[in-house]
Parts: C-alpha cells; structure tokens; sequence
C-alpha cells in the first residue's frame, strides 16, 4: 500500500552507501505461489531470489527497489510449467520497469517531449522509452488501414550510438529506421520500426493480420537512389532489406 503497486508490500527501507533509499518489497501473499501456467498454487519452494525493477522517481533523491520473491516448483500433473517465479499485476513478466513507469514515460513522449529528455528525467534507458512509446502506439492506433501497395522505407538519421542498457552493459545503436508507407497516397505512413534488417520488416509484417497481408498485391522501395545517405557505401555491402517479396511473408500471424 505504501508504494501503490498491487501484489507488493513494503518490508523495510534502508539508505545504500550513497545516501539513496533502498525499498525492500515482498510478494503479497495473495500473489505468492501462484502458477502463471495452470494458475495452482504450490508450497513447494525451490530458492529464493531478488530483481531489481525501477519505478516513477520519488523526489530528487534516487529510490531503489528490490523486489524478494521466491522460486516454486508447480506440483500439478498436467501443468507444463515446471519452476516459476511470483508474479504480480504491477510488474510484467520478466520486465525490469514497472507497468506504470512504461505508462508514465510514454505518455509523455506522447505529449511533445523527446525520448532522450523523457529517458534522463526518468532515470531509464533511451531504448526503454522508445519501446514504452511504442507499446502504447500499437494500443491506441490498432491495425493501420490496409493497402495493396506498399512502400518500405530506409531512414539513416545519424551516426550509430554507445548506450548503456539497464543492465549496464553498452550497446551500438545503429540509427537505422525502416517506414512502411502507402504509395497509393491515401493514408501515407502505416508503421516504423527500428533498424533495416529483413528481421525487422517480417516482425512489423508477422504483427499485422492476415486478411492485412493478403491485400497487399505489391511492394517496393520508395528511396531514390540520389538521395542516399554518405554511409551508403557501407550499408550497400550489407544487403538492403526493401527486396522482401509478398511471397516470402510469413503466412500465419503471430
């Protein structure tokens, strides 16, 4: 009740070596042993483990939260999960941010402010926000109209970037988007990705339904040749991703 999450209750607070708050939380016991599989709820533990999920900032001051939760085995016959970890509504499966954290950082890209701002006021990553942003995108726009043809875009807008993940580790993160347009001309720009891969475009095609991906007839490159950017000798020894053919789709959505 005191950090507002459902599913996790405050244990204990203590000050970290730099003087930040570190908040104990525990799985309430509404949620512990539960089942994400088969929803059963075991007694059997298996180990004890703790992950550290950021959250909307508290003050000036940083606040970190460690979440103790505890490893289960699923005693159920028919159950194919065999080990699981707590899981509550506050925090998705496997997320390192919680759900309202995604919510707040993409509304407020979705109010004019720009990632990299939103990201450093919030003390997460660039690609945390990005994809928050893009989560919320998919929600409230839904499928984009179909279209029988369509044009697949390559966007270079900068030099590649070093960005430190939330693991801490550094990452190169290629300014590469790719825009899927309607060159009939009447709802222009249907989706954008990041990167030029052929993995990227099946991935936003796979999102799409399937009655989406039989009306497209046709599809092609909308980049000309003359407006290539400075990099493109490099990017042409890397193969371009605008040859994918209809048929080569995946057939079944994801």
């Amino acid at each position: 009740m005191l950090l507002g999450l459902p599913g996790l209750i405050v244990e204990r607070v203590e000050l970290d070596e730099d003087r930040s708050r570190v908040v104990h939380v525990v799985t309430d016991e509404r949620w512990a042993g539960l089942c994400s599989a088969c929803g059963e709820r075991s007694t059997s533990v298996k180990a004890h483990t703790a992950t550290a999920p950021k959250d909307l900032p508290y003050g000036p001051a940083a606040v970190k939260m460690l979440w103790h939760k505890t490893r289960w085995r699923c005693r159920a016959e028919q159950c194919p999960q065999k080990t699981f970890t707590d899981q509550v509504p506050s925090i998705a499966p496997g997320a390192r941010t919680t759900t309202r954290l995604r919510h707040a950082v993409a509304e407020a890209v979705g109010e004019n402010r720009s990632v990299d701002e939103v990201a450093r006021s919030h003390r997460v990553s660039w690609t945390t926000v990005q994809r928050a942003f893009t989560r919320l995108c998919a929600t409230v726009l839904g499928e984009p109209p179909p279209t029988p043809l369509l044009g697949i875009d390559e966007t270079c807008f900068g030099r590649p970037r070093w960005r430190r993940g939330e693991d801490g580790r550094w990452l190169l993160v290629e300014p590469w988007e790719t825009g899927f347009v309607d060159l009939t001309g009447q709802h222009g720009l249907l989706g954008q990705v990041d990167g030029r891969t052929s993995a990227a475009v099946r991935s936003w095609l796979s999102g799409r339904s399937q009655a989406w991906r039989d009306t497209v007839r046709s599809s092609r490159s909308t980049r000309p040749p003359r407006t290539r950017p400075r990099c493109a000798s490099c990017c042409h020894r890397r193969g371009s991703l605008s040859t994918t053919s209809v048929s080569s789709w995946p057939r079944t959505g994801r």
